[in-house]
């Protein structure tokens, strides 16, 4: 949603020094099972459509619309960005409500409002869970108590996170700061979590938004360029901290060492506008492309796609797509394809499908 931005922030300092819970088994990302369903998160549209969760049943195969409004019986609330199950929880961060909801994984019902402002990005490990605040901080949760144990300085306007080798790794966009090219921006945070202090700074491209690992430890990041004149490009960080270009692409997704690549390019200057997409994967460990159609232009193509997500369990690709390139307050889709590439299912969603989180 808020990939560029206009106002700066000021980068301050801070530490916290609390450990995390280790009373639930806990596995190391944000993909941590695929099968027995998945969520379907949709943002809805910031200040019209209030966002909501779906959810898909892997063992009989159907497909539940908001299920967190009807467990609860009240709206997720304006804007939700990301969200990660964790334990026995689905921690879910929802920006323009300044909530972090924790729910029960089986029954959607609430366990725990968390406040905690403008949450964007969101990931687990470790026994924490972990929210990049839009405000320029990084929050630290405790899975025991539910309640935020911590937050450090990490940069203006943190997007995504990632967890791996130890350390998180946060995307800083400095979004607001149009008019100073996002001078403070172009790098991703490197967070120790032990000692949940922020050790140095990864120079990236500009506007560096969505972050995933893979299982070798690297990590990759979408800098999202500037929608005009700079293209977005996929970079890669090693364990040792060196960026290396992987290629154009304006989401990602990371099984094993794979590295899925969509690449989504919209051409505004047309009436209606026109989108060039690709789907693309990669070896992770090499950056060497192995397929330059992964997902083949044969009419089964989600029409406006923003994120896809890969099943750890089989492999299968999730692509969340809105209706039209302009649906903003339309219902979207979300499309499944098994791992060779071919269409299984596609599901009717709410209003701009974002994630697909793995239960």
């Amino acid at each position: 949603m808020k990939q560029l931005k206009t106002a700066a922030l000021v980068l301050l300092a801070g530490l916290a020094a609390a450990s995390c819970s280790d009373d639930e088994t806990f596995a190391p990302t944000r993909y941590e099972e695929g099968t027995l369903g998945a969520f379907v998160l949709n943002q809805g549209n910031m200040g019209v459509v209030d966002g909501s969760v779906d959810a898909i049943n892997f063992t009989d195969g159907t497909y539940a619309s908001s299920v967190f409004a009807a467990a609860n019986g009240q709206s997720l609330g304006d804007t939700p960005q990301d969200g990660v199950a964790y334990g026995s929880r689905l921690y879910i961060a929802v920006y323009g409500s300044d909530v972090v909801w924790a729910v029960d994984r089986t029954t959607m019902k609430i366990e725990a409002r968390i406040p905690t402002n403008d949450p964007e990005g969101i990931c687990a490990a470790g026994g924490c869970v972990y929210v990049s605040n839009n405000d320029g901080y990084l929050s630290r949760i405790d899975t025991t108590t539910l309640s935020v144990t911590g937050r450090i300085a990490v940069g203006p306007n943190p997007v995504r996170i990632a967890a791996a080798n130890g350390f998180l790794y946060v995307a800083i966009s400095d979004g607001y700061n149009y008019n100073g090219g996002y001078a403070d921006g172009k790098r991703v945070a490197k967070v120790d979590m032990a000692s949940f202090t922020k050790v140095k700074d990864i120079a990236v491209g500009l506007n560096p938004g969505p972050v995933t690992a893979d299982a070798a430890g690297n990590v990759f990041v979408v800098c999202l360029g500037d929608y005009g004149a700079t293209p977005a490009v996929v970079q890669k960080i090693s364990p040792d901290d060196q960026v290396t270009d992987i290629g154009p692409g304006t989401g990602i997704a990371a099984r094993g060492t794979t590295l899925y690549v969509l690449d989504n390019v919209t051409d505004w200057t047309t009436t209606p506008a026109t989108a060039v997409t690709t789907y693309k994967t990669y070896d992770s460990t090499t950056g060497q492309l192995t397929n330059e159609a992964y997902l083949a232009d044969d009419g089964t193509l989600p029409p406006a796609p923003v994120d896809i997500d890969v099943n750890p369990a089989n492999g299968d690709l999730y692509v969340c797509s809105q209706a039209t390139i302009t649906g903003y307050t339309l219902p979207g889709y979300v499309y499944r394809y098994d791992a060779s590439g071919r269409l299984v299912s596609r599901y009717d969603a709410g209003v701009h499908p974002c994630a697909v989180i793995f239960n």
